[in-house]
């Protein structure tokens, strides 16, 4: 009996080791790696669809390169991700590969201290395109649009610091069965006016069966979303001023030096109309929705207790795996000048553009291995690599020449009109953006007036402004005070590659002081 227990402990103990050894080597990190190189790519888009794309992207990679492992680390974004990605820079632990963006707060000193530029790579055909119809052309130009965002986000001016993996549109979704229950069809949204009748229609309808149901689902992310668009058609006789060069775009010191010097003001009649559109769809959204994020308003709208959801094509993916019934996508109905409410201040319809690419990628230039991540984005943003992330995400493409798949197509059918770029009012600086957040409640509601948001605006506007152009100065100097020591190092070396980056480091100097003196000139001039 004895010699019985003996053996059964010890088929228990070699089986328990057997079972620790089987996790150890198969669901737990690796005893050891099975690739000499391992890079991380670290990004916030947790939505359905990008993780997938991202996913098979690498698996293809890995084919193709064995050397290499690459790790996808989704990062929630919010308060999150600033969080994660700050400490991890600073620690020296960040992600060889990094999204960010110019609105992510709290980080717009990042680029210039942590980013390294890619824009002599991205002057070269990519390597991947081969046997593409992109294979000869530079590698920046066989972007949709040509790196718009990273060209207009850079902390350099004349250097590109990120490569994209999608594009992105702002559309209006609609459950197509409740339209059918509130309006007896579906209806064709071909203008503003068209849209706010229909948000009529269904404050009626749910007064009239007592059903808790919204025009719009709301939200502070999602409001967000439709204020930018809304701000703009009334106010396009006044960006048109300001945009001196002929961009048709502002940078965000633009917008602010030109407030300082009294181009604008929110009490102008023009951007009060602007306000006016703002109230009419936040009173289609249900009471406290700027304490709601972006997924409350989601959930709202999956539940068939809100006609619309506005927000980016990036979420088209989980709403249509995730809704009930039947989705119709629109365009925003554009702001007309027969508008019956501010039609004399709209110049004519404002154009989408042709689509802005996304998800901006940056190289850590901490990175163990640069080379090697470099390669990665210049293999995801290919030809046959953004073609897989696009056929697995059902996210648009960024890169000419990929084929948008048929369920995604009219997500490219731009609106037509009058074309212009603007950092938006309520986000051109981190302290103007708090002051229209905290008082943002004095424009909406029952109580909510026009008037007395534009006035608080005008009254604090100027202190935050002044603070928010100051920082734009103070990031931009960061970038220009090392590059001496740059430059002269670059001049030090032979070959082509080190004078080609010496004269990319001038003159990006030359126009960063430029800048610098423009925003030094515009404070001093405006001072009290």
């Amino acid at each position: 009996m004895r010699f019985r227990r003996r053996h059964l402990s010890l088929w228990f103990l070699l089986l328990a080791y057997g079972a620790a050894c089987w996790w150890v080597f198969t669901r737990s990190t690796p005893v050891w790696r099975r690739r000499p190189v391992t890079i991380y790519f670290a990004h916030w888009q947790i939505e359905r669809g990008p993780p997938a794309g991202i996913d098979a992207v690498i698996r293809r990679y890995e084919e193709l390169n064995p050397r290499v492992h690459v790790v996808q680390l989704a990062i929630p974004g919010g308060t999150i991700y600033p969080q994660w990605l700050r400490s991890n820079l600073a620690g020296g632990t960040g992600a060889d590969l990094l999204e960010w963006g110019s609105w992510v707060p709290g980080t717009k000193d990042i680029p210039a201290r942590y980013f390294s530029p890619l824009t002599s790579e991205l002057a070269k055909p990519n390597p991947y395109n081969r046997g593409t119809s992109q294979e000869k052309i530079a590698w920046q130009d066989t972007f949709h649009d040509g790196l718009l965002a990273p060209r207009r986000e850079s902390p350099d001016p004349g250097q590109i610091y990120a490569v994209n993996l999608t594009e992105h549109s702002l559309r209006l979704f609609a459950n197509a069965g409740l339209m059918r229950q509130i309006a007896g069809r579906v209806v064709e949204l071909k203008t503003f006016d068209d849209l706010r009748r229909l948000l009529v229609q269904v404050r009626t309808y749910a007064q009239r069966t007592g059903q808790p149901i919204s025009g719009i689902a709301g939200s502070r992310d999602t409001t967000r979303a439709l204020v930018e668009p809304l701000l703009v058609p009334t106010m396009l006789r006044e960006v048109y001023a300001m945009d001196e060069g002929g961009q048709l775009f502002l940078y965000n010191r633009q917008l602010l030096a030109g407030y300082l010097e009294g181009k604008w003001r929110y009490s102008d009649p023009a951007v009060k109309a602007a306000l006016g559109l703002i109230r009419e769809v936040t009173d289609a959204m249900k009471p406290g929705f700027q304490q709601l994020r972006r997924d409350d308003a989601m959930l709202e709208f999956l539940r068939g207790q809100a006609l619309f959801f506005f927000y980016g094509t990036w979420d088209a993916t989980s709403l249509h795996q995730l809704a009930s019934f039947e989705i119709k996508t629109y365009k925003l109905p554009p702001v007309t000048p027969d508008d019956p409410k501010v039609g004399p201040m709209v110049l004519g319809i404002m154009g989408e553009g042709m689509g802005e690419t996304g998800l901006s990628m940056y190289l850590n230039k901490d990175s163990a291995h640069p080379a090697e991540a470099l390669d990665f984005l210049k293999f995801i943003t290919s030809v046959p690599g953004n073609q897989i992330f696009t056929d697995h995400s059902l996210w648009l493409p960024a890169v000419n020449g990929v084929v948008v798949p048929e369920p995604i197509r009219n997500f490219r059918d731009y609106l037509q009109g009058y074309a212009f770029g603007q950092a938006p009012i309520d986000a051109i600086g981190s302290e103007a953006s708090m002051e229209w957040d905290r008082h943002f409640y004095e424009l909406i509601g029952e109580q909510g007036s026009v008037d007395r948001f534009a006035a608080t605006m005008d009254r604090l506007g100027p202190t935050a402004i002044r603070t928010d152009l100051t920082s734009e100065l103070r990031n931009t100097l960061l970038l220009v005070k090392p590059q001496d020591v740059q430059i002269v190092g670059w001049a030090g070396l032979a070959g082509d590659a080190a004078r080609t980056r010496q004269s990319e480091l001038e003159m990006g100097q030359t126009m960063s002081e430029g800048l610098a003196l423009q925003m030094r000139r515009v404070l001093e001039k405006t001072a009290n």
